[in-house]
């Protein structure tokens, strides 16, 4: 799954190699076994990289991956065509070359030779076709299935009425050609989505339902355990393309609480971890831990939703309008965050070619929230109904979501707060039965695309990524007409004109955007935080890279 002006952030600061620090873990500190299964010349030592996880996994099938924290493990186990490098650019991965052609239609891909799957079969180009077809076969019922319309023949092979994709096509087994119906500006950026993983179509036909709990790719980690609601661990892949691990065990521990990560990383049991809030002074005060801050402003969003297809919010814009001006921002900011995030003006966030810097977004004015409310039809709140506001289990999100009850409570709204497991949250809010939710979202390209077309184009209702289920017909064809423009200036007008509208309607209650700040331990290196990532999951850092130094 943010780009902004952080004048409050935390610098990047160096890693320092300090007496007293924990030291690099060897052999198994996961209690998940850990043999050094030999290989190549400068092999990997017996290492165990302890990877924190704030909620388990939904599912290891890139078909169904729509949250960070499945994605953060993904990542680590599949490779697709084009990847980003640690800069957002695009950089080939399974391809080791591609062209485009001057009308922006036909991409050309021809892979690297003696890639192989986990399972020890060699890569080839059926098994790309076979891993997009598979994205729009209504039997996969892929939640990312809308990624790959732009694709000719893709939407007729979804509704059946075609027997393949006629835009995927294998020129030989190392070359696949993939045809577009109409140019797509952000093709290349989504085509580095963990949706665009490449999975062995053996393994996946053996046992469709169970893939996404035994998953089989080509990245640089190969699966070996999942304890629900405990840990995943993954092996190094000695027969890697690219530089192998030196790590030997990558271990994902699910730890819900943020304090208990922090407590764990200070014992020396993670190799890294978030800074939780409430611990910010108490890290920037240590002379030892604030030498271990790495990280970067990200693209990292924290908002609420509003259900815009049901009461009261349906229809109802000066309602939501109401409720973003009655919430203080900056309170939340300095007292709960410490300032290490930066209020929401925006929908999409700066660090990339369009970004709306004249924006202020809804800032504190709970005399025009007021006023809003009785527009709406609840003067002083009357005649609205307790709203019910669903988040995860975080206790920082809990204080945010109890800032927010204080503030609407003010203008007379009442608000109740439901806390509920990662996995029962996202379901419930896919299918549209919450009214006022958690609204979280970590760039997965850094293109204007992936924010006002993912998530609030009409097409993407549900978990597609319009949890909102906001509709303007404007938007849409302001958007639609932005992913077809080649010209980088028109494309941002576009993107302007509809970002304003999107503001106007308010589908979101504006919150903050996040900062990447994570503790890394010292003997850890070669730790690339990006502006693409999210703590603790990290989920574009490339963990392949790190080296422990003694």
């Amino acid at each position: 799954m943010r780009r902004f002006n952080l004048s409050i952030l935390i610098s990047v600061i160096a890693l320092l190699a300090m007496a007293g620090c924990p030291k690099p873990p060897t052999g198994n500190t996961g209690n998940t076994g850990n043999t050094n299964t030999g290989g190549t010349d400068g092999q990997a030592r017996a290492r165990n990289y302890n990877f924190p996880l704030p909620a388990d996994v939904k599912s290891l099938d890139p078909a169904h991956i729509t949250d960070t924290v499945s994605d953060s493990v993904a990542q680590r186990l599949f490779n697709r065509l084009v990847k980003f490098d640690t800069d957002g650019s695009v950089e080939p991965d399974l391809a080791e070359s591609y062209e485009i052609s001057d009308d922006g239609l036909v991409y050309t891909f021809h892979l690297r030779s003696g890639v192989k799957f986990h399972n020890g079969e060699d890569l080839n180009a059926d098994d790309v076709i076979y891993s997009y077809t598979r994205l729009v076969d209504p039997g996969t019922n892929s939640e990312r299935a809308n990624l790959m319309f732009y694709v000719t023949g893709a939407a007729d092979y979804l509704n059946g009425s075609a027997e393949s994709v006629s835009g995927l096509k294998e020129v030989d087994e190392r070359t696949v050609q993939i045809s577009l119906s109409a140019p797509y500006a952000p093709f290349l950026n989504v085509l580095c989505m963990t949706t665009f993983g490449v999975v062995p179509g053996s393994e996946v036909t053996r046992d469709e339902k169970g893939f996404g709990a035994n998953p089989v790719g080509t990245g640089p980690f190969v699966f070996e355990s999942w304890t629900p609601d405990e840990r995943v661990v993954l092996k190094a892949n000695r027969t890697y393309f690219g530089q192998v691990p030196e790590i030997e065990t990558l271990t994902f521990r699910i730890i819900n609480d943020e304090n208990t990560r922090f407590e764990n990383f200070r014992n020396g049991t993670l190799e890294h971890c978030d800074i939780p809030p409430s611990k910010i002074k108490t890290v920037t005060d240590d002379p030892k831990l604030s030498g271990l801050i790495s990280g970067e402003p990200a693209m990292d969003m924290y908002a609420y939703g509003f259900n815009c297809d049901a009461a009261p919010f349906k229809d109802n814009a000066a309602l939501r309008q109401a409720l973003n001006y009655a919430v203080d921002k900056q309170n939340i900011i300095d007292n709960i965050w410490s300032g290490l995030v930066t209020a929401q003006n925006t929908i999409v966030p700066a660090g990339m070619f369009y970004h709306y810097d004249g924006s202020t977004g809804y800032p504190y004015d709970p005399k025009k929230a007021e006023e809003l409310l009785a527009q709406a039809g609840y003067p002083k709140g009357e005649g609205l109904p307790p709203l019910t506001l669903n988040i995860d289990l975080q206790p920082t999100n809990k204080l945010v979501a109890e800032a927010v009850q204080e503030d609407l409570s003010r203008i007379g709204v009442t608000v109740n707060i439901e806390t509920t497991d990662w996995g029962p949250f996202l379901d419930k809010v896919y299918a549209g039965n919450s009214l006022f939710f958690q609204n979280t979202w970590l760039g997965d390209y850094p293109d204007p695309d992936n924010w006002l077309y993912q998530l609030l184009h009409s097409e993407n209702f549900g978990d597609a990524g319009n949890i909102s289920r906001w509709s303007n017909p404007q938007f849409d064809r302001l958007v639609k007409e932005a992913q077809v423009e080649p010209d980088q200036q028109k494309r941002s007008d576009l993107y302007r004109q509809a970002e304003e509208i999107a503001l106007s309607e308010a589908p979101w209650l504006l919150l903050f955007w996040k900062n990447s700040s994570t503790l890394v331990q010292p003997y850890v290196q070669g730790l690339t935080i990006t502006k693409m990532d999210r703590t603790p999951q990290l989920n574009n850092a490339p963990i392949e890279e790190v080296t422990y130094s003694d």
